[in-house]
C-alpha cells in the first residue's frame, strides 16, 4: 500500500509540474487557433466567424487510425456554434455532443482533426478554458484513438484557452467527476 502511494505522489507531481509548465494545449487532443496545433490562444475580440481547430498533438507508437472525443462549447464562451467541418470523409456525430472520425490511413501527429465553428460575439471574458473531453457516449469515459495496429489507446484532452490574461490565466483545472476522481486511488 505503500508503495503505491509514493508512486501516486509521484505521479501526481510529474503531472502537475507539466501542467504548471503549459497550463494549455496540452495533451493527446486539443483545441487551437491553427490547425497545425501550435496555438492554444483563442481570440474572440470581435463580432464574426471564429474557428476553433481540433488538432491530435501526438499518437503513440507508428500513429493513429481513428478517434472519438467530444468539445462542448463551455459556459464561459460567448458564441453560438455554427457546425463542424469534416477533414476525414468518415466523421460520424458532431462536437457538442460526440463524434468518431476515422482517418482512414495511418497517420501521425499533428492532426488537424475537426474544425468547430463558431459566431464569436466579441464578448467573451479573460482565460475561458475550452477543454476537449471524452465522447459521452462511449462506456471508457476517455478520449478514445485507435493505432495503426488497431488497438484502442486512451489520449488526455487539453485546453484552448479562450481571451488569455497576461499572466496566461494561471492554472486550469480540468472538468471531472467524482467518480473518476475515486477510480484514480482503487486498490488492484
Amino acid at each position: 500500500m505503500t508503495k503505491k502511494l509514493a508512486l501516486a505522489a509521484v505521479v501526481v507531481i510529474v503531472f502537475a509540474g507539466h501542467l504548471c509548465a503549459n497550463p494549455v494545449g496540452w495533451g493527446g487532443f486539443a483545441l487551437f487557433s491553427d490547425p497545425q496545433g501550435t496555438d492554444a490562444f483563442i481570440i474572440d475580440e470581435m463580432p464574426g466567424l471564429l474557428v476553433i481547430y481540433v488538432v491530435q498533438g501526438y499518437t503513440i507508437g507508428d500513429g493513429a487510425t481513428a478517434a472519438q472525443f467530444s468539445a462542448p462549447q463551455p459556459e464561459c464562451f460567448e458564441a453560438t456554434y455554427i457546425s463542424d467541418t469534416q477533414i476525414f470523409p468518415v466523421t460520424i456525430g458532431n462536437s457538442q455532443t460526440g463524434v468518431a472520425v476515422g482517418y482512414g490511413q495511418c497517420l501521425t501527429a499533428p492532426i488537424h482533426v475537426l474544425s468547430i465553428n463558431y459566431f464569436g460575439e466579441g464578448l467573451t471574458g479573460e482565460c475561458c478554458f475550452y477543454w476537449l473531453q471524452p465522447d459521452p457516449n462511449v462506456p471508457s469515459g476517455e478520449i478514445e484513438v485507435v493505432d495503426c495496429n488497431s488497438q484502442l489507446v486512451f489520449m488526455p484532452g487539453g485546453a484552448g484557452v479562450i481571451n488569455p490574461d497576461e499572466g496566461l490565466c494561471g492554472t486550469p483545472v480540468e472538468p471531472s467527476t467524482w467518480g473518476k476522481v475515486k477510480s484514480l486511488y482503487k486498490e488492484k
